[in-house]
């Protein structure tokens, strides 16, 4: 292994090389990254090999730490400083790793283009988002300013963005982190690049528009002849639209072949038990693996996965199994056969009983928020009410934009109603002022999306656990006592209590975030999407503490989520949003096996699953919405009525409100018509 910045030599015979260059669009090949960093050496990849084809899409799959982004950065040359390579990546038959700067310039964006996980990072946060775009347009694919103005306005409208002109004016603060995913998108595919890195490109999007992103890398292989190098941890969304697919463990391949066998028979116990971990919007629990994934100073000499493997032996501790096979290949020395068991059917569903206590009453509560645009706003919540008891998990869906975040703002107190009431534990949250109103706030906690960013990177663990219960007032011998019971609970370490967020993993990032809300004994925690950035194992794990969190009858608890698989395993009543309104709500089994509104349906024709179909789509027939429209268009009637397959006049001029159909509620006048219209239609 040798040092270097833009020098190298290939480690394979140019024979190999040469005949690779002309066979595949990218060749990886025995590629090492050792990070050295003071005190400590981290051996990011070791001898990893993978190839893409033009019109191919290849997902690379793992848990986080795995080596996935290290990957990604390799095929365009953006290693961590000081990093030592070994190996060649090679691009079109030339090494990307022996590039000069001139040629990395070209290389990157028109060659191959990343999209980035973390958007809001990547953007520039002091240019409109439009600028960004279109500067990237007139460089790599030479238009003028207006043509690249209205290319971008396109790109805008085709990955799902509301109002795309006016969208174009906006900076990265100001759009969600679902907006700023797409942006990304568009950064990415207006490059108009030969190889597409899309590196986790649809963490934080619903699975409407899940499918349409993945959809669009599909298309962008099949029509454009791209290559696409697919990094996701979603195994249930990329299954149906890649080609192959690589699994990587503690940077080793461990499992590589086509998507269909890798996901639906894999030989390999750690691709097995990946697969195990993701839920499925039947009701399947997921089951978490145990230990985690090491951290390792050197090339491994053993096989990585032995101490977390059931199946491993003497020989797996003793010496590292080679990739075996022709076409599809693993590297084990006791592959498994025959497709992945799983739990019993709601094995991992919590038994609840909600109190008569209301922890959380909201009623007819609207939001409107100011435009910086001139006169008018955004209606971002029309007439909601709901109410949470003790003892009960209430779990809200609906795709971007329908106002999920407003409503967890409602109920936190961060955001006062435009009119209507909410009441956190008898109390109307407009009432109290000043200390009064603060202290109120702290019976209702919140676990956020981005378990890291919602942490102060100044603070300690032991600081941020700590903080709520110094707003209430409570002595420091008491504050630490309650801290390290929480953090027992979660079942972290105390000497995580001198630690500071960046010296975390995702997972005990979120751990720590959970403490916080815990440690003050709320009556409501709400949970925005709390597992949306981690990868599958680790939800797994993190979902099993908030189960048996929200085991407690004592308070009552709301999960803001996209992944509706999630939702279905863990809840005991649903809310579906759209455009602000609350069209269906119900028991979750109820909702989920019998919905009753058209988008409710919608939404679960959407939901993936690991066989290539929806989950629900075996059982209930798929239901197809139009492109997603302005708000403007759902101003009146039926906020659904633009994009409804079964709407009509009156669904565009008459407002629908909850009607009850047994156990659930719909906003719907045809739903009894519903069912015979589908058979028609099948």
């Amino acid at each position: 292994m040798s040092e270097r910045s833009g020098t190298a030599a290939p480690s394979v015979p140019r024979e190999r090389v040469d005949r690779d260059a002309r066979t595949h669009l990218l060749s990886i090949e025995d590629l090492s990254v050792l990070i050295r960093r003071p005190g400590r050496d981290v051996a990011a990849l070791s001898g990893v090999n993978l190839h893409v084809d033009a019109g191919e899409v290849v997902g690379l799959v793992g848990e986080s730490g795995g080596g996935k982004s290290m990957v990604a950065r390799a095929i365009v040359a953006l290693l961590p400083e000081g990093s030592e390579v070994g190996g060649a990546v090679r691009f079109e038959g030339a090494d990307v790793l022996a590039m000069d700067e001139a040629a990395l310039a070209t290389h990157r964006g028109h060659g191959a283009a990343l999209c980035f996980q973390n958007p809001r990072g990547a953007l520039s946060p002091t240019r409109t988002v439009g600028r960004q775009l279109t500067d990237r347009l007139t460089t790599h694919q030479k238009l003028d300013r207006a043509a690249a103005r209205e290319s971008a306005r396109q790109l805008f409208e085709a990955v799902g963005i509301r109002n795309p002109a006016r969208r174009l004016e906006a900076y990265p603060h100001e759009l969600s982190g679902g907006m700023a995913q797409r942006v990304m998108i568009s950064l990415a595919t207006g490059c108009a690049p030969g190889l597409l890195i899309a590196d986790e490109p649809t963490t934080g999007l619903d699975v409407t528009l899940t499918g349409e992103i993945l959809r669009q890398f599909r298309h962008a292989a099949d029509t454009d002849g791209r290559g696409v190098l697919l990094i996701s941890h979603d195994l249930a969304s990329i299954a149906p639209i890649c080609d192959r697919v690589v699994v990587l463990y503690a940077g080793t391949v461990v499992e590589s072949g086509p998507a269909t066998k890798v996901l639906r028979e894999p030989a390999h116990p750690y691709t097995r038990a990946l697969l195990a971990s993701v839920p499925d919007v039947s009701g399947r629990p997921a089951r978490a693996i145990g230990g985690a994934m090491p951290l390792l100073p050197s090339p491994p000499a053993a096989c990585p996965f032995a101490p977390r493997c059931a199946h491993a032996t003497e020989e797996c501790g003793a010496s590292r199994p080679a990739l075996a096979g022709d076409g599809w290949q693993y590297a084990c020395f006791h592959p498994q056969t025959g497709t992945v068991t799983a739990p019993p059917e709601g094995g991992g569903k919590p038994a609840r009983t909600a109190t008569d206590r209301v922890v959380l009453d909201i009623a007819d509560a609207h939001v409107v928020y100011g435009s910086r645009f001139g006169s008018g706003g955004h209606h971002a919540l029309r007439g909601v009410t709901l109410q949470v008891r003790a003892g009960e998990t209430v779990g809200v869906v609906g795709e971007s934009g329908c106002g999920k975040s407003t409503l967890a703002r409602l109920m936190l107190g961060l955001n006062a109603p435009s009119s209507g009431t909410v009441r956190l534990a008898g109390t109307d949250l407009r009432a109290p002022r000043g200390k009064k109103l603060r202290r109120l706030r702290t019976r209702a906690r919140l676990v956020f999306q981005d378990p890291v960013g919602s942490l102060s990177p100044r603070r300690t663990v032991a600081d941020a656990i700590g903080e709520p219960l110094r707003a209430l007032g409570v002595p420091a011998a008491e504050r630490e006592r309650k801290v390290a019971e929480v953090l027992a609970r979660m079942n972290l370490d105390p000497a995580m209590l001198r630690r500071r967020p960046h010296e975390l993993s995702g997972g005990q990032a979120q751990r720590v975030g959970i403490a916080r809300a815990l440690v003050g004994n709320p009556d409501l925690i709400v949970f925005d999407e709390p597992t949306s950035a981690l990868d599958v194992t680790v939800q797994a794990q993190i979902l099993d503490v908030i189960a048996e969190l929200a085991g407690d009858a004592s308070r009552g608890s709301v999960f803001i989520s996209h992944d509706l698989a999630t939702v279905r395993g863990f809840c005991d009543r649903v809310v579906v949003l759209y455009l602000g309104r609350i069209v269906e709500q119900g028991p979750v089994d109820e909702v989920f096996g019998n919905p009753l509104h058209p988008y409710t349906r919608a939404l679960l024709s959407s939901a993936p699953s690991l066989d290539g179909a929806a989950s629900s789509g075996a059982i209930l027939p798929r239901v197809e919405l139009a492109k997603d429209l302005d708000e403007a268009d759902a101003t009146t009637g039926c906020p659904l009525a633009a994009r409804c397959p079964f709407a009509t006049d009156r669904c565009r001029t008459e407002p629908q409100r909850l009607v009850s159909y047994g156990a659930a509620e719909a906003a719907c006048w045809r739903v009894p018509e519903i069912p015979a219209l589908l058979r028609e239609r099948t």
